[in-house]
């Protein structure tokens, strides 16, 4: 449920979590992605900053996290957009899900029986936008996240645009963050521009820019486009589709068995490796995912 009170300066939205919330796990999925110029994660104040786009509009967003939830500041008062705000964040941290069922499904297995009792609050931390969350998963593969960090910096500080949002508070335009850049900006760019400027191969590049095109010729640039369309994108596979299904989407039960880190956690040899084992853990495979991943951080 989600109450509004408002201050001269900034709008102060709470959210609270359906149930327990593992808010360590969310802001530790944050830390170890967090990209320099787009977004600050602040462990100490639990927090988090960046710029949020609500139609076409930047506002500046601090996203501060607790066990029970989450509490969000924005610049604007105006009731329709921090809706939309507080509905992305519900979304961006699994607030709404009801845990009680998925913890009684993953905790009779003894892979995850001790984690289940000790953190009941482990829920999916998803990416608060499709677009970004292809880019940024696409930038990441088959590289070390401190790479893929790197190169998706780049990309900000290249076509991110800088934004003071609609209602700006003290201190925005000297905030270092950006935007990020939208599908038409990338679909625009030459794959030999953003292969130099990112840094990445040809390859990569291309997909980057495939990925852009495809977002800027949807009828909702704003939704995750189908599986089938994604997997059309040449450098596309598996992988990332499960993981974007998890992570992006709304996919209860995804799961990437050839995850370099699932694979380490479980002791898995090889892509079918297991998979009697993780089929058991359906129709919550995504949820058992993020649990095994929250023991890497």
């Amino acid at each position: 449920m989600s109450a509004e009170a408002r201050t001269s300066a900034v709008s102060q939205i709470r959210i609270d979590a359906d149930g327990p919330f593992d808010h360590d796990a969310a802001l530790g999925t944050l830390a170890a992605h967090a990209v320099d110029g787009l977004h600050r994660v602040d462990l100490g104040a639990a927090g988090l900053t960046r710029w949020i786009d609500v139609h076409g509009d930047a506002h500046r967003v601090v996203v501060r996290l607790d066990a029970d939830g989450a509490t969000i500041a924005t610049a604007t008062h105006d009731t329709g957009v921090n809706a939309e705000i507080a509905s992305l964040v519900r979304h961006w941290f699994d607030l709404d899900t009801d845990l009680a069922p998925v913890n009684a499904r993953l905790g009779v297995d003894s892979v995850f029986t001790e984690q289940v009792a000790s953190r009941p609050g482990i829920r999916i931390t998803r990416f608060h936008a499709p677009f970004e969350a292809v880019i940024l998963t696409v930038l990441g593969q088959q590289v070390s996240l401190a790479a893929g960090r790197r190169f998706a910096a780049r990309l900000v500080a290249a076509y991110g645009t800088p934004a003071y949002g609609t209602h700006p508070t003290a201190g925005d335009q000297n905030s270092g963050l950006r935007c990020f850049p939208s599908p038409a900006i990338l679909a625009a760019t030459p794959v030999e521009e953003l292969r130099a400027a990112v840094g990445l191969t040809g390859a990569r590049a291309r997909t980057v820019h495939e990925v852009a095109v495809l977002f800027s010729e949807a009828d909702d640039s704003a939704a995750l486009p189908a599986r089938a369309d994604l997997r059309r994108v040449r450098g596309i596979g598996p992988w990332t589709l499960d993981y974007l299904a998890i992570r992006a989407g709304g996919d209860p039960d995804a799961f990437p068995l050839t995850d370099a880190v699932l694979r380490r956690t479980l002791a898995v040899s090889g892509p079918g490796a297991d998979a009697a084992r993780v089929e058991s853990w359906s129709p919550y495979r995504s949820y058992a995912a993020s649990r095994l991943w929250a023991r890497s951080l």
